[in-house]
């Protein structure tokens, strides 16, 4: 008895992953291929949140005034290298076209469909994984220092508000009573009781894998060159390995997908930014919730090994060698942050978010195969994002309408 050709997944980060457990949920062979271990990249270091409230772009009206402070402030949200301004010239004139009120509230329109039921989707997998315990709705919180600050992101508010995100503000001395733990510094805390975030995140990933694996998932470590197309199908995928045989194939390569949705018909303004971390081990103290830092831009989250400190946006392309003073700039802010804070070991890292101009992501059909999907370019909402785009890719793969509209994730936005 001939066995169908498995669903190839192009990537084994959280969202390929979770991609592979929908699929194989429903009865699909599964193959998944990626040169490092499941879940081990930007899906292993980044600040845990599964945020409904994630639904503000990026690009916003008026960002273009904070820009030149940022890029001239060592510890500010964005660095663009020298040597990288030029590649990164086009996608961002793509941002800034992206920044008109209209075009900001289809966005959040369209990432608010896609995050809200986040907590939920991703309940059920770690369930399904044997991790429940990974899953945490506690909430997270925006911290400022001035009124000044507190008031720049009223429009991120705003549009959260808009969608039904319950937000509550704290000031002065009710942000100490909140969470003792905080700077008296801090003047507005601008909480929200109904985000969750994973307590680590790799081990997450670890889970899935094992138990796709359990389910009969086969791992190929290679790297993934291009396709064997014919008649509008992708027939094997090839490797720097053996070629893999495909009955249908999802790319979810992350910052790696580019020249991948070429060949499959996609010419997708794809970058990578570069995020850093600190993990802190043995904190002394730990924030009662995550908290992000409002005019930095960086979360500290507590997780099962430590005190994470995630964030900052830096343009350098995939192949440059990491800025260990991005992360040191945020370790002198989680001291600012949380002044009692003591700790043992240092851990550092840095990822590649694979980010699209419009902070959409990539989910849908190929333009040149049939059977090819594409689920990449989530940005800073790989984990949230993760658990609806499976459920999306899965019910395409079997020709089934998702449950929300996958129009506004589509490759062809950009034709």
């Amino acid at each position: 008895m001939l066995t169908a050709p498995p669903v190839v997944i192009v990537g084994a980060g959280i969202v390929g992953l979770a991609c592979a457990a929908h699929l194989q949920r429903r009865g699909h062979p599964v193959t998944l291929i990626d040169p490092e271990p499941p879940g081990s990249q930007c899906s292993s270091g980044n600040a845990g949140m599964l945020s409904r409230a994630s639904c503000v772009p990026l690009g916003l009206p008026g960002l273009s005034r904070k820009v030149p402070g940022w890029l001239l402030d060592p510890a500010g949200p964005l660095v663009i290298r020298p040597s990288y301004a030029a590649a990164i010239a086009p996608w961002l004139w793509r941002f800034w076209r992206s920044t008109s009120m209209a075009r900001v509230n289809q966005i959040a329109n369209a990432l608010h469909a896609l995050l809200d039921p986040t907590i939920v989707k991703w309940r059920d997998l770690a369930h399904w994984a044997g991790v429940p315990d990974l899953v945490r709705q506690e909430g997270y919180a925006f911290a400022y220092r001035s009124r000044e600050a507190f008031e720049g992101d009223a429009l991120g508010r705003r549009l959260r508000q808009e969608r039904g995100i319950r937000i509550a503000t704290l000031e002065g001395g009710m942000v100490r009573e909140f969470d003792p733990a905080l700077s008296p510094g801090i003047t507005h805390l601008v909480v929200l009781p109904e985000q969750g975030h994973v307590v680590n995140p790799l081990r997450l990933a670890q889970a899935l894998a094992r138990r796709l694996s359990e389910g009969g998932a086969r791992f190929v470590t290679a790297r993934v060159r291009g396709f064997d197309l014919a008649d509008g199908h992708v027939r094997r995928v090839l490797t720097d390995a053996e070629p893999v045989e495909a009955g249908a194939v999802v790319v979810a390569a992350g910052a790696y997908a580019k020249p991948l949705a070429a060949e499959l018909g996609a010419n997708v303004p794809l970058d990578t930014e570069r995020g850093y971390h600190v993990m802190l081990s043995e904190p002394s103290v730990v924030p009662r919730i995550p908290v992000c830092d409002g005019a930095a831009k960086w979360f500290v989250t507590p997780m099962e090994e430590g005190l994470r400190v995630a964030g900052t946006v830096e343009f350098a392309g995939l192949d440059a060698d990491p800025d260990w003073r991005r992360a040191d700039h945020m370790l002198g802010g989680i001291r600012r942050m949380l002044p009692g804070l003591t700790f043992g070991a240092v851990e550092r890292w840095m990822g590649r978010r694979p980010s699209m101009p419009d902070s959409l992501p990539v989910i849908g059909r190929a333009p040149r195969a049939s059977n090819a999907f594409f689920a990449f370019g989530h940005g800073h909402v790989g984990v949230a994002g993760a658990a609806p785009t499976g459920e999306i890719i899965a019910a395409l793969v079997a020709g089934e309408r998702p449950f929300i509209d996958p129009a506004p994730y589509a490759a062809a936005r950009f034709a």
